[in-house]
């Protein structure tokens, strides 16, 4: 047997092995291996017999596209997703969809609807989210690399949890068609994996951009943005992340101390009403363009998890003036504020805990939400590729994240910097 199909044959074991975590809400076994067999020939492509699963959000022809609901749950969808069609020809075999926390609109991968995500290695606290499957099956060694989406921190929020990595590329540098929006100003498909090898190898075929720039560790400066980003963690989060520094220094990073006035106010000033509002205007257009049998309306009403009905409820309250207002002057005074401080200091960009609490146990985690997401955020509203590394963890042994952040357009660039940070770093532990 190829090396190939075993690793598929091993993933579909796994997805079996594992199904009480509630990891994937379709598995698509026949199809994956027809498409493995299919093509067999061309082991010269860049991701050939490479297993995935994409969120269920995300569309692959023939199978449904729940977006985390019942009612969508057995409805196929005709057509991929743009992503999901660059990655198969480039070889990468759809195993199945990922679950995920309702309508995307969550931080803990509960869900009402369709069965919560457990966590691969946590009893009792949650995986995170909305992008909960897409970590819990590559936590679990379902796959070792998957596709997610980011809104507000869905990508790098249950990679941190996970002790993953979460690659949250800049604003529209992924495409987003066949993909269910939440709020096309913020939203972005995103990569969660084991390693940087997959991570690069990923984003190389979805972006077409392979180049990868030489970067020294030494030449980076970083900044630390103490206030929001690091004086809301959790006493242990934030003793965990200042040994993370420590090593960062130890490496030859420059780092300099740094604030971003008013981030996280700016933040949801601007990024709340954008993803309200969008949401309401976009999913509707979403559910006809692919077909759906299925209304918005009968979609709202559908919804079976207390926190996304609440979610959405509010988001009715967001009218057009608050929409402009938060894309016509919030969003541009936080983007400001981010290249002053870049400029000022002249950063290659900013670090600091992805998550500012450790995962939280399930009784705890909906009402959370916003703490849960206060420290990825912002860069969803100024656009920024961010990259949450697994370097970190407590005393206990729980994963503690740290997000990376470069300017905008800088993709290739902070993923050298995060495979190198990752090479070296995990080298100096264990020399």
């Amino acid at each position: 047997m190829a090396a190939s199909d075993e690793r598929l044959h091993q993933a579909l074991l796994q997805a079996f092995k594992q199904r009480h975590l509630n990891s994937l809400s379709w598995l698509a076994a026949e199809p994956a291996l027809a498409a493995a067999a299919a093509g067999s020939n061309d082991a010269s492509a860049p991701l050939a017999g490479f297993p995935l699963v994409v969120k269920d959000n995300i569309d692959v022809a023939g199978m449904p596209t729940s977006i985390g609901t019942a009612l969508l749950a057995e409805e196929p969808v005709n057509r991929s997703a743009e992503l999901v069609t660059r990655l198969q020809r480039a070889g990468a075999i759809i195993i199945g969809k990922a679950s995920m926390h309702e309508l995307a609109s969550g931080t803990s991968g509960l869900n009402a609807a369709r069965g919560d995500v457990l966590h691969p290695f946590l009893p009792g606290r949650v995986v995170g989210g909305s992008s909960s499957g897409s970590a819990a099956a590559v936590a679990a060694g379902i796959v070792t690399a998957s596709i997610g989406t980011d809104t507000g921190a869905s990508v790098r929020l249950p990679a941190s949890f996970c002790g993953l990595i979460g690659f949250r590329p800049s604003l529209a540098r992924y495409p987003q068609q066949g993909i269910a929006p939440i709020s096309p100003s913020r939203d972005t498909a995103g990569i969660i994996a084991q390693r940087m090898d997959d991570v690069l190898a990923l984003d190389a075929v979805i972006s077409g951009e392979s180049a990868l720039p030489a970067v020294m560790l030494a030449d980076l400066r970083l900044g630390v943005p103490r206030a929001h980003f690091w004086l809301g963690c959790e006493p242990v989060v934030a003793a965990a992340a200042e040994t993370v520094l420590h090593r960062l220094r130890d490496l030859g990073v420059t780092l300099v101390e740094v604030n971003i006035e008013q981030a996280g106010e700016l933040a949801v000033q601007a990024g709340y009403p954008m993803a309200s509002f969008e949401m309401l205007r976009d999913l509707p257009r979403y559910l006809q363009q692919r077909g759906s049998r299925y209304s918005f309306d009968q979609l709202k009403s559908a919804i079976a998890s207390p926190d996304v009905q609440a979610l959405v409820a509010d988001a009715e309250t967001i009218g057009p003036e608050r929409y402009q207002e938060a894309l016509n002057h919030w969003k541009p005074l936080l983007i400001a504020r981010y290249q002053a401080v870049f400029q000022q200091h002249r950063l290659d960009g900013l670090v600091f805990p992805t998550v500012p609490l450790l995962p939280p146990p399930v009784a705890q985690a909906n009402a959370l939400f916003r703490q849960l997401i206060a420290n990825c955020e912002p860069a969803t509203v100024v656009g920024l590729p961010c990259i949450s590394l697994p370097l970190a963890q407590t005393p206990d042994g729980i994963p503690v994240g740290m997000e990376f952040q470069f300017a905008a357009g800088e993709d290739r660039r902070l993923l050298a910097a995060a495979a190198l940070l990752m090479a070296q770093y995990h080298h100096g532990l264990t020399c």
